[in-house]
């Protein structure tokens, strides 16, 4: 099995370090069968949470068609 990982140069935002997302990601074990570890994955799950179910599935579409090159 062949798997990609994102080359990030540095954190950002909405992107942590390795450290940081695996220190706030091992904190969450235990605690629900769903989280968002970092807190600002945290906010933007509240943001989408707030959006029409038809607009975040065409809005997934086209981020999971550009990933792949298909757009």
């Amino acid at each position: 099995m062949v798997l990609e990982v994102a080359d990030i140069d540095k954190p950002s935002f909405f992107v942590p370090s390795p450290e940081v997302y695996a220190k706030a990601a091992v904190e969450q074990i235990g605690i629900g069968s769903q989280c968002s570890p970092f807190w600002a994955h945290s906010l933007q799950w509240f943001l989408a949470g707030l959006l029409p179910e038809n607009l975040l599935d065409t809005w997934r579409l086209s981020v999971g068609l550009r990933r792949r090159g298909l757009s």
